[in-house]
């Protein structure tokens, strides 16, 4: 009898089974791949926030430091925010979760790679690794299976295509500011954006995301085409992300979903490696106290309400972006410029904690010609 099986070995899973080993409980991962962080198709961009809260190493998985970005509406009028000192890191996304993976076998945490869960019933899981049929037993079954969960189906949480956005990307040669991301908005990238991620002067990571029905490979083609002229794309991976506020419901007396597969993604941007690996820690905790019996998995939800905060105000945003046409998007671009919105963000902005701006906007005269916009953001 496994205490905890852990279905994924991404950032969440991983995450979730090493808090738990610090408290003396055991986990096993079950990772249906061959190998874990593969395939890859993040473009690897994480707050440096994220990164000193979690107490991350970055020294093997490190390719690039970001100091700012540049936001583009859909006539091209841009907002530029620039700091002297890094605000985020590009990191190679299959390196980092190995890194995560050595340390958790360092510490003896069992993780079984080519293991894909079928079915659980009871304590039972019904397992197909490396081909064949098996059978393990486990107390409680953690839902780490990314945004095509199948522990979210067999917990009953069923979604429609409008809770799933359709990205793709290409890693492109040329030349490139590789302290700063941009951001673009317009019809290429319906009810999304797409993005260039720079790993050095001459590579970056450019995509973007549509809602689903989009012919996203042709968009790319289209949009690297005429923004970047020259620019060789070398090589191209798709995925789908969540969409959508944090789910609810996300727990039960035996099982429980954390990451993408519960939708622990920022919806502005579609980034969700380091709020899945916050909740992980949450989730580590509640299963732990469950057992302990100082209280019930019931409490996981409420446990994440700081972070849910946060993820619902990313949601906000991005339905408030999304209710604007293109020429309401530009205009608002004039309009924040001219208020000094890139001063502000500059000076205040943070990519994970949206919630900070209201109160920040509010508490300052100076601001608060922006204060009718963020008050959208709420109502929306």
């Amino acid at each position: 009898m496994t205490s905890v099986a852990i279905i994924g070995a991404g950032p969440a899973g991983l995450q979730t089974a090493l808090r738990m080993k610090e408290e003396g409980f055991e986990a096993t991962i079950f990772e249906e791949h061959e190998t874990v962080g593969e395939p890859t198709h993040c473009s690897g961009l994480i707050s440096k926030g994220g990164v000193d809260q979690l107490g991350l190493n970055l020294s093997d998985s490190l390719l690039n430091e970001i100091r700012g970005a540049k936001i583009f509406s859909p006539s091209g009028h841009c907002l530029t925010i620039k700091r002297p000192n890094t605000i985020a890191y590009v990191v190679d996304r299959k390196k980092f979760d190995q890194v995560l993976l050595r340390r958790a076998r360092l510490l003896g945490i069992h993780v079984a790679e080519d293991t894909k869960l079928i079915d659980v019933r009871n304590n039972t899981l019904f397992v197909q690794s490396h081909g064949r049929g098996e059978l393990r037993k486990a107390e409680f079954v953690v839902g780490a299976d990314g945004v095509n969960s199948t522990v979210r189906h067999l917990m009953g949480i069923n979604l429609t295509k409008e809770n799933f956005v359709h990205t793709i990307q290409a890693t492109c040669s040329g030349a490139f500011d590789e302290k700063m991301v941009e951001v673009h908005l317009g019809d290429f990238a319906k009810g999304f954006f797409a993005w260039v991620v720079p790993l050095s002067k001459d590579k970056a990571k450019i995509g973007l995301g549509s809602t689903l029905g989009e012919d996203v490979s042709e968009n790319l083609k289209k949009f690297i085409s005429t923004k970047f002229p020259g620019t060789r794309p070398l090589k191209y991976d798709s995925a789908l992300i969540p969409y959508g506020p944090p789910l609810s419901g996300i727990a039960n007396e035996k099982m429980a979903l954390v990451g993408d597969a519960a939708f622990h993604t920022k919806a502005t941007t579609g980034g969700g490696v380091i709020f899945g690996m916050k909740a992980g820690n949450i989730l580590a905790q509640t299963i732990i106290d469950t057992v302990k019996k100082k209280g019930t998995m019931k409490d996981y939800e409420k446990n994440l309400e700081p972070l849910y905060k946060n993820l619902r105000m990313h949601w906000k945003i991005r339905k408030y972006a999304n209710s604007l046409s293109n020429q309401e998007i530009d205009d608002l671009f004039v309009k924040l410029k001219k208020n000094g919105i890139e001063e502000f963000l500059q000076k205040e902005g943070n990519m994970d904690e949206p919630t900070k701006f209201i109160g920040k906007i509010a508490a300052n005269p100076k601001y608060f010609l922006m204060l009718g916009t963020a008050l959208k953001f709420v109502m929306s």
